[in-house]
């Protein structure tokens, strides 16, 4: 089994999908508490919470099978002035 690793995870072929309903891809991401609380605490005054996800197309070394390596972290800050500071409005 693969190293579990903080903010991380997987997304591939649902090998449960049984109608055009179910997912075609599923998988799971492990997310550090630690990031949670911090994005939660940082975005209390917004009714959702706002997470960046990033994706990788990846193949299993032993089966060839594709899927999708995840990361999910911080947002990150808009594109502004390099003078200013981005997260002043």
């Amino acid at each position: 089994m693969a190293e579990i690793r903080p903010n991380s995870g997987t997304l591939g072929k649902n090998r449960r999908k049984e109608t055009e309903k179910h997912p075609d891809l599923d998988g799971f991401i492990h997310v550090d508490r630690n990031l949670l609380m911090d994005l939660l605490a940082k975005q209390a005054d917004l009714p959702l919470v706002r997470l960046r996800l990033a994706a990788w197309n990846k193949n299993n070394g032993t089966t060839g099978e594709a899927f999708l390596s995840l990361s999910v972290s911080e947002p990150l800050p808009p594109k502004q002035d390099a003078s200013k500071n981005p997260w002043e409005q």
